[in-house]
């Protein structure tokens, strides 16, 4: 398997490279230059199989022979041991053929956990012993808790997780600044979670350390595209043999499990519905209704892994739209880097309005939600998944197919929000620490942030 970059100016690259990378030379992001297919008769004889297996059968096409199967079977199985359920992703009722999909029983409750456990592994495999790494990245609490976790024990590697000074929720914060950082450091930018991304792509275009190897732990890298077109297959297979078609309801927390759902089907699953459930920061809500995609100041919701606009793996999509023209992609994403602002043509946007449906949920609407679930169901759920519950209850097509919600978020990470609903018994999570040891940048400082890598050296 060989991998191009959406900008088109990079030659043919293998999976090793693509897994040891930030993003492309030309500052695309790498995509496989074919994809796999399977007929429906293959899919549902995966029905019987274990998580770990079943992701082997999707992933293991996009390795190719850069690894051999056995040991990417054992890498597999051994990214799910610490997960603390036994169907490691198990799916739960919460009304007539509506679905929960629980994403969040890895080591740190969230879904991030799949793509940061699968990339420690392949990380710690593919890197030569006398190479070093820095796993660089930005986030607003998960996905910077999940690659601290998972790579803790990978020799020759060092965490770097930018996070925004403001809009990080209380109890993101906490698990952050209580992460293990003996191998990793901890930057806090002055500005939001869109200026920590801005960062810390024009730190991986101009990358300061000739001797060090730059990854990214957001799904920029391949991998978090990777372990996450999983999921789908999972769940069509759980609840329909792989040939009765599914729909899907994902909060837009990221574009990478939107973008995976849609590999996914291109790959063969049969998937009749995609409902992109965003909160009151609809930028991927305006992209599909209107075409008028564009950055803008976040707003604080009750969604907080939510509240930003800059969605980098869309480029994929949007590369996928022009049949994977890379001079266009190319231009359209010079433009929008310039102007905040990004249109498509008009026959690519019907045709993405024919893939996904998408709904913008308001503060209000999640709290009622909480509570009709909570009655109703019998069960808590955090504010993202409730996003998109509602969504998928309000824009589903068909009430005969099973329509599955991503629950990216274990509840216990809105615990304070839930214990006012009344919706939650459990412990509440602590306030974070007053202080703790880490760098503060100002939104912008790319040249800041480079010496801070340099001086680590």
């Amino acid at each position: 398997m060989y991998y191009v970059s959406t900008r088109g100016s990079v030659q043919i690259t293998t999976f090793r490279d693509v897994v040891l990378s930030g993003m492309a030379s030309d500052g695309g992001l790498y995509v496989p230059q074919c994809l796999p297919h399977f007929d429906s008769g293959e899919i549902a004889r995966w029905s019987w199989l274990p998580f770990d297996e079943l992701a082997f059968r999707v992933i293991s096409p996009f390795v190719g022979d850069e690894t051999e199967n056995s040991v990417l079977r054992s890498m597999l199985k051994d990214c799910y041991q610490s997960f603390d359920h036994r169907a490691v992703a198990p799916l739960q009722q919460i009304g007539p053929n509506e679905w929960v999909l629980q994403l969040h029983h890895g080591p740190t409750k969230a879904s991030k956990d799949f793509a940061a456990q699968l990339q420690s592994r392949l990380v710690a495999h593919l890197l030569a012993p006398s190479s070093q790494a820095i796993i660089i990245g930005a986030t607003n609490g998960d996905t910077g808790v999940a690659a601290i976790e998972a790579f803790k024990n990978v020799a020759n590697v060092e965490v770097v997780a930018l996070y925004p000074r403001y809009g990080v929720a209380p109890e993101r914060l906490a698990e952050l600044m209580a992460s293990n950082l003996d191998h990793a450091r901890l930057i806090e930018v002055n500005g939001s979670f869109d200026d920590c991304q801005i960062l810390v792509s024009k730190v991986l275009r101009s990358w300061p350390l000739e001797d060090v190897r730059p990854i990214s732990f957001n799904s920029t890298n391949w991998v978090g595209v990777l372990a996450q077109i999983v999921f789908f297959f999972h769940s069509a297979l759980q609840l329909g043999g792989g040939e009765r078609p599914v729909g899907f309801s994902i909060p837009g927390a990221s574009f990478a499990e939107i973008y995976a759902c849609f590999i996914a089907q291109k790959m063969g699953l049969a998937i009749n519905q995609v409902i992109v459930s965003t909160n009151t920061n609809d930028a991927l809500h305006r992209f599909i209704n209107k075409n008028s995609y564009s950055t803008r100041e976040a707003s604080r919701s009750l969604s907080p892994s939510m509240d930003f606009s800059l969605f980098s793996n869309l480029e994929r999509f949007i590369w996928e739209l022009y049949n994977r023209d890379g001079s266009t992609v190319q231009h359209l994403m010079a433009n929008f880097e310039s102007s905040g602002k990004l249109s498509i043509g008009s026959k690519q946007w019907l045709q993405a309005r024919m893939l996904f449906d998408s709904y913008a949920v308001a503060d209000d609407q999640v709290r009622e939600e909480l509570l009709t679930i909570f009655k109703e169901a019998g069960t808590a759920v955090d504010p993202q998944t409730a996003t998109g519950a509602i969504a998928a209850r309000l824009h589903r097509r068909s009430l005969t197919s099973p329509m599955v919600t991503l629950a990216q978020l274990a509840p216990s990470k809105s615990s304070r929000l839930l214990a006012e609903l009344n919706v939650w018994n459990g412990e509440v999570a602590a306030a974070p620490p007053l202080s703790v040891d880490h760098h503060v940048l100002s939104k912008g400082d790319a040249d800041g942030l480079a010496r801070l890598l340099r001086g680590a050296q």
